[in-house]
């Protein structure tokens, strides 16, 4: 352990009391983390990045669900929702009048709670009701979200988990001390004011859990490994029956129990001063006074002497998932699990990776942990094959296990594996949210910064005779398996909406505190705006090849990308070569042969493609790119086919389709979505027929990517090596046929015209209801709608803050997720769009969908907040930087729209200029009025069709046709 001392610099002079800090810090940390704690016990967690000025900030608690009070579980999860309604200062326009209401609406819920009676019950509820929506009146909602947003503030939101409560924020690096003095606001005390409409949406978010197969999956794991331990007892979503009941007694005491500060961490990476940071945190939380933490105690969990099985049903793909109890995240068993997974699975080289998934014995195979402050988990998950049992799937899942378990993996695996993890530490490194998330994990688990800095020492110096050692002891039948079979679920619970009334929002109000603290200003940083003429150096080879240039300035990484100007939409086949690929060898290698030796070089290598490019990728260790590129070269001249390789990707391709019929997500913003846009001939739908699968030759496919050479392409480069040696290598190694032949043009579309409003009804069975309207607008890309989109959108629907939220939301409690979105399009010749979403139960459709079409018919102009959008937007841009491995991405976007400026620099200037009547223009001409598609997705039987109908032509489609299969 180390000490550094700082000194806190007031402008260019030391001050001349000076300051000294004694940092805690430990030597050859890779983030330079540097650790203070207040005398009140406040610790911080500070790691400067000067890439870019902003800070990705935690506040963290170390509660979770597992304090949940048992007869109340739920309860944190829900005081997080209840961290953004503010104070007895922020978010209220007369304390003394809400507080009053407030304190019956606390006590209404304690009777509430009390009483056995439904009648009672829902008479004690009308009340709660009633006093609600009068307090309401005194509050200014969303005021937390809307200040955080004016000073530019970005990824705002928070999570639950069994032993955490983290707030997150990315803000400008200017603005450091108006966000202290707003989080010192927001976690002196807890206002629960709109609590019952908060409520809601909390049971809009355990219903929509009830979707979820993996969060059954693993809560049976957990009930069988922790019988009596949080835990397994306890869900972070709560139960049903207590979230109806929920006590604000409790709430408070959690708050006042927990949220102290010696439970608590500011956690910070980006650029500051560590010194300033210490000196903040005194000013604005150095008066929080400390209080004893109650211990966490808890029983040890009984040993599993064999095998336990459990099933669970659920509409999504069969799986099984087996799992091993260990001990805590701290101890040394965590060293070796982490090892072992990757042994097991790195996604390359691993034995899952190898013999199940590379010789296509699983349709997916994977093993896991979790790290938890008083226990471990270790599991092995998998898929099967079509006509393949989740039986023979544990089997083989078993069968890798046990080769850890007798040795039977090479030893110069292990050092591979070490190596992969310091990869991934240093590309991690460069980013701050990742940073933050590694400081955050040492906090909640109670391992101190030294030792979690050292664990990649103490893994290296494990052996593969350790690792066997380990495996033979701890890996036996003491395990859970868990089957998760494709059958409907009988035993959803759903939390049923009791009678609200909609909350009047004071949509223009504010409090005292939040006119004071947009009374005070920070300085503005200087926007910088990349030229990308410089910043990428240009030539072209001599084979006619373009290359693009860009260095990395950071560390000892690279990027190399053959960019072909062709994918799926320019030939089928391309896209399932890309699929069959992975799985080929070479007159020299076998597949896994080139795997392990990629992975032995600390490289990966990835094909991939979308509707119009196709893309080979190599990155790594710079240190050994010479030998990928020559391993890449070899492999694009040698691969040789395998028939029984093609015919189990076609067979795992159609068993994909199906499954992809099974997933709500992909249903709704893939297939509907295209299906709204394009109708039945779709870039989605583009694919080939199980007939035309089933006629392809294994040459022909091998041949597609064999040839792509030959094609018309491009080269990027992103590391250290000098332009010329780059030059010099890829003119020793990438040979090609001149001339190359020209690109196979991609199949264009028609982008439907949205005259006429009409309803897409899909049955599909969900608890809720998922309601998604596409209207097409100017079928060109239109740059003063994209300069002001970003305004609409900051404004009107996304974002906390938005009218949007704060409606559908806030006020009336219809979704847990909801948004509107103004979208360009991403090429010169494709249309705008707006689309906007609401998932909700399917009895509040009638409100849902009419307040959401008034909201964008007639959207509420409010000027203070039209105001902070605008500001936000440019406190953002002034403090985002494009990092040196995103430029030439970002350059490419931009000239597919026909510009080769940064973009950005027009938003900017715009969003300077803007005003009210501006936005206020911007939704006469391109929002008002507008017909839309409504995507209704839901089970037939819950949602009304007649009522559907009343907004336009009702047309039911089937899976098959929005799939094309």
């Amino acid at each position: 352990m180390h000490y550094i001392t700082c000194c806190f610099k007031k402008g260019e002079e030391m001050m001349d009391a000076k300051i000294q800090y004694a940092f805690k810090t430990v030597p050859d940390d890779l983030l330079k983390v540097q650790r203070y704690t207040l005398p009140n016990g406040l610790q911080l967690f500070l790691s400067v990045n000067k890439n870019e000025p902003r800070v990705f900030t935690n506040i963290v608690v170390r509660a979770g669900s597992k304090q949940d009070p048992p007869e109340t579980t739920g309860l944190a999860h829900y005081m997080e929702h209840m961290l953004f309604k503010g104070t007895s200062k922020m978010g209220t326009l007369d304390w003394e009048k809400e507080s009053a209401l407030l304190e019956q609406i606390s006590d209404l819920y304690e009777a509430h709670r009390a009483t056995q009676d439904d009648a009672e019950r829902r008479r004690i509820y009308a009340e709660i009701d009633r006093i609600s929506f009068e307090a309401a009146k005194l509050s200014a909602p969303s005021e937390y979200d809307k200040l955080v947003s004016n000073i530019g503030g970005r990824a705002t939101n928070a999570y639950t988990w069994v032993e955490q409560t983290v707030y997150v924020n990315d803000i400008p690096s200017n603005e450091l001390e108006r966000w202290m003095k707003l989080e010192s606001e927001r976690f002196r005390m807890m206002a629960l004011r709109l609590f019952h409409t908060e409520l809601e949406t909390v049971y809009e978010e355990f219903n929509i859990n009830q979707d979820k197969d993996n969060r059954k999956v693993n809560t049976a794991i957990r009930e069988v490994l922790f019988p009596s331990h949080p835990y397994g007892t306890q869900t972070t979503i709560g139960s049903a029956e207590h979230l109806r009941t929920p006590s604000q007694v409790n709430i408070q005491r959690y708050f006042q129990t927990y949220y102290v500060p010696n439970n608590m961490a500011i956690v910070m990476a980006g650029d500051f001063d560590p010194a300033e940071v210490v000196k903040l945190a005194e000013k604005y939380f150095g008066n929080y006074q400390s209080k004893p933490v109650p211990p966490f105690t808890f029983e040890p969990q009984p040993p599993l002497t064999q095998p336990a099985h459990r099933v669970v049903y659920g509409q999504e793909p069969s799986l099984v998932m087996l799992a091993w109890r260990f001990d805590q995240a701290k101890s040394d068993d965590t060293l070796y699990l982490g090892l072992i997974r990757s042994l097991l699975f790195n996604d390359q080289a691993g034995l899952l990776d190898l013999n199940l998934n590379q010789q296509q014995k699983v349709l997916e195979s994977e093993a896991w942990f979790w790290f938890y402050e008083d226990y471990s988990v270790f599991g092995l998950y998998g898929k099967p094959r079509q006509g393949q049992t989740l039986e023979e799937v544990k089997d083989l899942l078993l069968g890798e296990l046990n080769k850890i378990c007798r040795g039977e993996f090479d030893e110069w695996m292990v050092e591979a594996v070490t190596t992969d993890f310091k990869l991934g530490q240093v590309m991690a490194s460069e980013s701050n949210d990742a940073r933050v998330n590694a400081m955050t994990s040492s906090f909640i688990l109670g391992i101190d910064w030294e030792h979690y800095t050292r664990r990649q020492a103490d893994i290296a110096k494990i052996t593969k005779a350790q690792i066997v050692e380990f495996a033979q002891k701890h890996f036996s039948d003491n395990y859970v398996e868990v089957q998760k079979v494709q059958a409907e679920d009988s035993n959803v619970t759903k939390v049923e909406k009791p009678i609200i009334t909609a909350v009047e929002l004071n949509r223009d109000a504010i409090s005292s505190y939040a006119q004071s603290f947009l009374e005070t200003t920070a300085p503005s940083l200087e926007p910088v705006f990349v030229d990308f003429e410089t910043a990428i150096e240009s030539t072209i080879l001599s084979s006619g090849i373009p290359l693009d240039y860009v260095r990395n300035p950071n560390n000892s990484l690279f990027r190399l990308d053959y960019i072909f100007p062709m994918g799926k939409n320019s030939d089928r086949k391309l896209g399932l070569a890309v699929q069959y690929f992975p799985y080929l060898g070479t007159d020299r290698y076998s597949s896994a042969d080139l795997q392990r030796e990629l992975f032995r070089l600390g490289l990966s290598f990835d094909v991939s493609n979308d509707d119009d490019y196709t893309y080979m990728s190599l990155s790594g260790l710079e240190d050994n790119m010479v030998k990928g590129l020559e391993l890449l070269e070899h492999i694009l001249a040698n691969l040789k086919p395998d028939a029984t390789i093609l015919k189990n990707v076609i067979s795992d391709t159609l068993t994909h389709r199906e499954n992809a019929k099974k997933d709500r997500n992909l249903v709704l913003r893939n297939a509907l979505s295209n299906y709204a846009r394009y109708g039945d001939d779709s870039p989605f739908t583009y694919r080939l027929s199980a007939a035309e699968l089933s006629q392809l030759e294994a040459d022909e496919l091998c041949n597609q990517i064999k040839t792509l050479n030959g094609f018309e392409h491009k080269i990027y480069y992103y590391g250290q090596f000098p332009m010329q040696e780059i030059v010099r290598l890829l003119e020793t190694h990438h040979h090609v046929s001149t001339p190359l032949k020209k690109a196979i043009p991609s199949r264009q579309y028609n982008q439907l015209e949205t005259k006429e409003n009409q309803v897409v009804f899909l049955d599909f069975p969900i608890v809720q209801t998922d309601v998604m309207l596409v209207s097409k607008g100017t079928p060109r890309f239109n740059m003063d709608e994209h300069l002001m989109s970003d305004l609409f959108n900051d404004y009107f629907g996304l974002g906390l803050s938005s009218i949007v939220f704060q409606e559908i939301r806030e006020s009336k409690a219809l979704a847990y997720s909801t948004y509107a979105y103004y979208s360009s399009p991403r090429k010169r010749d494709w249309a705008h769009y707006l689309q906007a979403y609401v998932g909700t139960q399917p009895d509040k459709l009638s409100d849902a969908i009419p307040t959401f079409l008034q909201l964008l018919n007639e959207m509420p102009v409010v000027e203070s907040q039209i105001e902070h959008a605008r500001q936000a937007i440019l406190k953002r841009i002034e403090s985002e930087r494009i990092i040196p491995s995103r430029v030439y991405w970002q350059a490419r976007a931009n000239r597919e729209l026909g510009y080769s400026t940064d973009l950005r620099r027009d938003i900017y200037q715009r969003t300077e200029q803007a005003r009210i009547r501006d936005l206020v223009s911007f939704h006469e001409e391109y929002v008002r009025g507008r017909a839309y598609k409504f995507l209704v997705m839901g089970s037939k039987s819950q949602v009304d069709l007649n009522y559907l109908e009343g907004f336009g032509t009702l047309k039911e489609v089937s899976l098959e046709e929005v799939f094309g299969y």
